[in-house]
């Protein structure tokens, strides 16, 4: 969940703001309210899942696409924590029981009166024109890196026939085109591959930006606050990039991507560091 910002005032914390903070937070609505818990327990069981040293379970709860609390219809809160439908079949009896054996060690202590872990795929997002969009992409009509949405609405942001997750990505996608295109000579320029699905032993990932530039690879990731949070989760998926043959891997703070002149400097730097290998 992104982190909110100081609604009373209108100033942005000096620091970022705890679960506590954001969930007691009497601008919130309920559902934000319930969001912000959600997020909370998944964060807390994938943290726990790493100091155990399970670090495939850890892995894969950063697979978890969207976690939400939902009544039951009775009188408990559960939390479904949704996974697209390629990580979903992989969810055996036994991974569930691991999860749910952390998820019963998390839940009483986080005090957020949820109950229940429950596990299933997400839904896609159609509209009333789904049959068109359902033939143009069995056709391949479709956004060339977007394997992993089996079928989704049109995407909202789109360039150059490629999709984005939000307006971060596209961005950091503009500025590297930028670099590419207006600053780089041609025969010696950086290709740029948004949102590639990848697979290293024993994970599947999709990096936000895949980057190669003078016979290397690079992974370029934006991370916004609710990173933090899984910040040594995310050092070890770095060491295993780099251990399958990812030259470099480096990060892009959400806070740089307003400002152009920043964003262009991390860029640059992100750049040549990948040509030197370091």
């Amino acid at each position: 969940m992104a982190e909110e910002t100081t609604k009373a005032t209108g100033d942005v914390p000096d620091r970022p703001r705890t679960y506590d903070e954001i969930i007691n937070d009497a601008w919130l609505s309920e559902a934000e309210q319930l969001r912000a818990k959600a997020d909370s327990l998944l964060g807390h069981m994938a943290a726990l899942t790493f100091q155990r040293g399970d670090l495939e379970d850890a892995q894969l709860l950063l697979q978890v696409r969207n976690a939400v609390i939902e009544y039951d219809g009775q009188r408990e809160n559960d939390l479904w924590l949704e996974f697209d439908p390629r990580n979903y079949v992989g969810l055996t009896e036994e991974i569930q029981g691991r999860l749910r054996a952390v998820f019963q060690h998390v839940a009483p202590r986080l005090n957020y009166d949820v109950a229940w872990l429950g596990f299933r795929e997400t839904m896609p997002r159609i509209g009333p024109d789904w049959r068109t969009q359902l033939q143009n992409m069995l056709n391949g009509d479709r956004p060339n890196n977007q394997a992993r949405r089996t079928m989704p609405a049109k995407p909202q942001y789109t360039q150059d026939g490629l999709a984005f997750t939000n307006t971060g990505e596209q961005r950091v996608y503009q500025a590297l085109k930028y670099v590419q295109e207006k600053e780089l000579p041609a025969e010696e320029t950086i290709s740029i591959f948004p949102l590639p699905n990848g697979r290293v032993p024993g994970h599947t990932w999709e990096p936000d930006l895949l980057v190669t530039y003078r016979g290397r690879v690079g992974v370029l990731e934006i991370d916004g606050p609710s990173h933090r949070v899984r910040r040594a989760m995310d050092t070890s998926r770095d060491h295993l990039l780099r251990d399958a043959g990812v030259a470099y891997v480096d990060r892009i703070p959400v806070e740089v991507i307003d400002e152009p002149n920043e964003l262009m400097a991390a860029l640059k730097r992100f750049l040549r560091r990948l040509r030197e290998g370091t």
